[in-house]
């Protein structure tokens, strides 16, 4: 039996991926927007240091219209970030 918690997707990771979504579906600028700023507000809250970097990359990224496969691979990376056990120096 595993004793190491195992971390799941948070509110920022969720929230970005949302706005990833968002742009993907073509939505109003202003409503990519609302999303991006709803994300990068909960960024401040992220813990896991790693994870924050790279939701706060994809955040810019799609705040200039890129919406690539580079955007994926730093979600994927970043869920994966978040998958990690807590080394405990997650700190900002």
């Amino acid at each position: 039996m595993e004793t190491t918690p195992h971390r799941r997707t948070t509110e920022a990771w969720e929230l970005v991926a949302h706005a990833v979504e968002l742009c993907r579906r073509g939505v109003p600028r202003a409503t990519l927007l609302a999303a991006l700023d709803q994300a990068r507000r909960s960024l401040h809250h992220e813990p896991c240091r790693d994870a924050r970097r790279r939701l706060t990359w994809i955040v810019g990224a799609l705040e200039h219209g890129d919406a690539d496969a580079r955007v994926d691979v730093a979600l994927q990376v970043a869920a994966r970030d978040l998958a990690r056990p807590s080394s405990g120096d997650d700190r900002r």
